[in-house]
C-alpha cells in the first residue's frame, strides 16, 4: 500500500472512532421508525390547549431532528467558547 492509501484508510478508522455512537443511534432510529411505520400506530401528542394525532414513526423521527437541532446549536457555542479562550 502507499502512504495515500494509508492515510485514508486511518482517516476512516479515526471517524469510525469518533462517530461510532452517533452511526449506532442513527441505525436504531431507522429500525424503530421502520417498526412503527409498519405497525401503522399513532400517537397523541399534547401541547398546552392543542392535540395532534400522527402516525409514531413521525414523532420519533420529529424527536430526533429536534434533538439533533438541540445537539448542534450546543456544538457551535461550545465551539465559540472555546475560540474566544
Amino acid at each position: 500500500m502507499t502512504d495515500t492509501s494509508e492515510k485514508r484508510d486511518n482517516g476512516f478508522v479515526r471517524f469510525l472512532k469518533r462517530k461510532w455512537l452517533a452511526i449506532i443511534l442513527v441505525i436504531l432510529l431507522i429500525v424503530i421508525a421502520i417498526q412503527n411505520g409498519v405497525a401503522d400506530e399513532t400517537s397523541k401528542i399534547f401541547l398546552l390547549f392543542w392535540h395532534v394525532e400522527w402516525p409514531t414513526w413521525v414523532v420519533v423521527l420529529l424527536v430526533f431532528i429536534i434533538g439533533g437541532i438541540v445537539g448542534w446549536i450546543f456544538a457551535r457555542n461550545r465551539a465559540a467558547r472555546k475560540a474566544r479562550r
